[in-house]
């Protein structure tokens, strides 16, 4: 990062140094192919994917930043990030089914994920699947989850497991 700034530094001194003419000179406008591949990487960004998948599926009941992150974290580690607790982990630490977090302090900001998730109905193909909290306030658990397995599937439920809407993927 710092060798960045400098260089970023660097540049911006020996353009301010340089006649504006003669800088304008150096500036290039990108061709065709390098607009179609910015224009490609930005229409499969986790942001742009997700943000439409919620509008057009989940009538935008899912906080997108979150699932953003979520998504973005199970792509680079196939972990959830580091706030979800598993209910073992969660009991350990004091909680049992139906205290909200907020009322522990060591699960404070955190949420249930990590689970195993039965697909007892088979609403969902064969598999090993887990499950996330999705948009937890740290009071009573909405019906929002994320369930996902290793594959790279993953399905959001908005309903508590009656209808489920496969997550695109995106970068």
């Amino acid at each position: 990062m710092q060798t960045a700034l400098y260089f970023s530094r660097l540049f911006i001194g020996v353009v301010a140094s340089v006649s504006a003419s003669s800088a304008l000179a150096f500036a290039k406008a990108p061709t065709q192919q390098e607009r179609e591949i910015l224009s490609k990487q930005a229409s499969h960004s986790c942001e742009v994917v997700l943000d439409k998948f919620n509008r057009e599926q989940l009538d935008n009941k899912i906080d997108v930043n979150q699932l953003v992150g979520i998504i973005r974290s199970l792509n680079t580690t196939q972990q959830l990030p580091s706030y979800f607790v598993t209910k073992r982990e969660a009991s350990a630490l004091g909680w049992s089914a139906g205290v909200p977090f907020n009322r522990i302090p060591e699960l404070k900001g955190k949420s249930i994920g990590g689970d195993r998730f039965g697909n007892y109905e088979n609403r969902l193909p064969k598999g090993q699947w887990k499950e996330a909290d999705l948009d937890y306030r740290g009071n009573k658990r909405n019906a929002k989850r994320l369930v996902f397995n290793t594959q790279q599937e993953r399905y959001i439920t908005i309903d508590h497991y009656e209808h489920f809407s496969r997550v695109p993927s995106c970068e």
